[in-house]
């Protein structure tokens, strides 16, 4: 269920029980009539369930949800996420959200037994517009409790963009110059402002992000080391262990045991 989110976005409701999950690295609670919300900002695993547990996962392909994404990134939004991406919804959106489910399930079936593929693609595109639709709901109660500060959010923006393309480009794209090309701006005054802003520079950002995945990979896949590096698109495995090692202090391969280990 928390095993397969990786470059995934949307949500997931708990309707009953809750879970103990490890959100970005940190130990979170996760209970009934809260949603968590899955964004580049956010990695996922889970530690432990209650044996009630229960929940709805309005979840699809990262450009499922990408123009919403984009849409708000010159808004306080990404930043709240990130320091805290479950969120308490009222019981008339939780009802809402349930019902839309039932119904996206009656899509997908519908679909899965359609004789055209006309007839598919259309099933399909609606039921696509009804997640996108419910993360906007999500996304609007939200808002409704948000203190606004006056101040501009550019930096911000810019820093969401960035993290948002690095999670989209980390496979391809490791060079802060790339980054701020994309942000039309010198690659001094970009590292400035993620700088300034995270507390981190752009190159500690791709690294803790590359390495974020690898480790996201190296715990919840069975793929071997060589197949990680490949995906990473190190030019060899070679590579990809002297990265981890830098970044990490550990070897893939001595990580994938002491987690196994734990």
């Amino acid at each position: 269920m928390f095993s397969n989110l990786w470059n995934k976005g949307g949500f997931i409701l708990c309707t009953e029980g809750w879970a103990e999950l490890s959100i970005n690295g940190v130990r979170r609670h996760f209970s009934r009539g809260e949603v968590l919300i899955i964004t580049p900002l956010v990695l996922v695993s889970k530690i432990n369930t209650s044996e009630d547990f229960v929940c709805l996962q309005y979840i699809d392909e990262l450009k499922t949800y990408y123009d919403i994404f984009n849409k708000i990134a010159d808004t306080p939004i990404p930043l709240i996420v990130h320091r805290e991406p479950i969120w308490r919804i009222d019981e008339d959106n939780k009802e809402y959200l349930s019902k839309q489910y039932t119904h996206l399930k009656h899509l997908h079936f519908l679909a899965s037994n359609s004789e055209t593929e006309i007839s598919r693609t259309l099933l399909n595109y609606q039921a696509l517009l009804i997640r996108q639709e419910a993360m906007l709901t999500v996304v609007n109660n939200r808002i409704k409790h948000i203190d606004w500060p006056h101040s501009s959010h550019s930096r911000e923006s810019v820093v969401y963009r960035f993290i948002l393309a690095l999670h989209n480009n980390y496979h391809r794209y490791r060079s802060v110059a790339y980054y701020a090309d994309l942000a039309n701006l010198s690659k001094s005054h970009f590292s400035a402002i993620i700088k300034q802003t995270t507390g981190q520079s752009p190159s500690m950002w791709i690294a803790t992000i590359t390495t974020t995945y690898a480790k996201f990979m190296l715990e919840n896949s069975t793929m071997s080391i060589k197949q990680i590096a490949e995906q990473l698109n190190f030019p060899e495995q070679f590579t990809f262990r002297k990265y981890f090692k830098q970044h990490t202090g550990l070897s893939p391969k001595a990580y994938r045991e002491h987690i196994s280990q734990h």
